[in-house]
């Protein structure tokens, strides 16, 4: 029978009118516990694979190895991850095994997508899937630490390294929240994981309780630091923060060890250490010293002490002012101010400078 344009007109309002009384009467059940027929957890998966395969295209992995350490990206892992996914060669949790569609399990097919598609899905999560995207969506640098960490994992390896951690946290979980900090800087507020985590040792209390209240507030950008900070109390937060501010450290000789200029050209550090003690007042730029002073001694302890610190940290936190993703405060924004005026060999040869130094204690 030869169907009429009426006809199926008709045939349209019906289909609306009882999924609409479908809908209104709350008959179709939302509950996790009865999970997806088949068909459809299929047709969802095929069409989120389709999904994440065109939209990640053109995203490429950075050339910069540091940016890929897959030691951060465990521990982030660790902190942000492993709740829903459970850790690799482990069994899923078992309140994220009741939820619907469940998480998938680390070592199956999700690990052969490619980097891109990894990158894609941690940044951005996935709608109706419980994966929330990644907490600061200006700091993919944050994000491919945990690509390669997924990307190299090994179940026996991993297994190893999850069995230290855990023999160690008895030991160092005598401050509310110190577990948390140790993983990435170390009881003696070293890096453990690489030069993406700075060195807090050395730094003062205000600074820190400072800098611990602004990623709790969400004033201070970081997907890996604002989920910690925001489980932190006051209280915590002080205790913390005394914690590192009173650790023994000396002469920083530990510090002086881990962030050695490699393969940078005395030349750099000369005019990083120009440009940070006279500044450039052509381009408007301050001297950095005005503020960050080289020792222990500095009437400055609202800002940090750079001297000693990381290279890539330096120059990262430096690019990061100056396109404006740490400019939520108001000394983030006279930062902002001045690094907009600096080059990327400004940035170079101000990080290198202050890797170069180290700064004494009072006794």
């Amino acid at each position: 029978m030869k169907l009429t344009w009426r006809s199926v007109f008709v045939g349209l309002i019906l289909v609306a009118i009882v999924g609409g009384i479908v809908l209104v009467s709350g008959v179709v059940p939302i509950k996790a516990s009865s999970g997806h027929w088949a068909i459809t957890r299929a047709l969802l998966d095929f069409a989120s694979d389709r999904s994440v395969a065109f939209h990640s295209r053109g995203v490429e992995p950075p050339d910069d190895s540091t940016a890929k350490n897959s030691r951060l990206g465990r521990e982030v892992f660790r902190t942000n991850c492993k709740f829903c996914h459970g850790w690799p060669g482990e069994p899923i949790p078992p309140v994220a095994a009741g939820m619907t569609p469940k998480p998938p399990v680390l070592g199956s097919e999700v690990l052969k997508k490619e980097p891109r598609e990894l990158f894609h899905i941690i940044q951005h999560g996935i709608k109706f899937a419980g994966m929330p995207a990644w907490p600061v969506r200006q700091r993919p640098d944050e994000v491919w630490p945990v690509v390669a960490f997924l990307r190299e994992q090994n179940s026996v390896h991993v297994r190893d390294e999850e069995t230290r951690h855990r023999s160690h946290d008895s030991a160092t979980n005598r401050v509310a929240g110190l577990e948390a900090c140790v993983a990435c800087h170390g009881e003696d507020g070293f890096s453990r994981v690489g030069p993406q985590v700075p060195t807090l040792a050395g730094q003062s209390r205000e600074y820190l309780v400072s800098a611990l209240t602004e990623y709790r507030e969400g004033k201070r950008s970081s997907g890996i630091m604002m989920p910690i900070a925001h489980q932190l109390d006051d209280r915590q937060i002080n205790s913390l923060a005394s914690r590192y501010a009173t650790v023994n450290t000396g002469n920083l000789s530990a510090a002086e060890s881990q962030t050695t200029v490699k393969n940078v050209d005395a030349a750099s550090i000369q005019r990083g250490k120009r440009l940070a003690e006279r500044g450039d007042g052509t381009r408007k730029i301050a001297a950095c010293s005005e503020c960050h002073d080289r020792d222990a001694t500095s009437h400055h302890s609202s800002y940090p002490r750079l001297a000693g610190q990381g290279a890539w940290y330096v120059r990262k936190q430096l690019e990061l002012f100056g396109e404006q993703i740490r400019s939520q405060t108001e000394r983030g924004q006279r930062m902002s101010e001045i690094a907009k005026s600096l080059t990327a060999r400004d940035r170079s040869d101000l990080a290198a400078y202050y890797a170069s130094l180290t700064w004494h204690t009072e006794e």
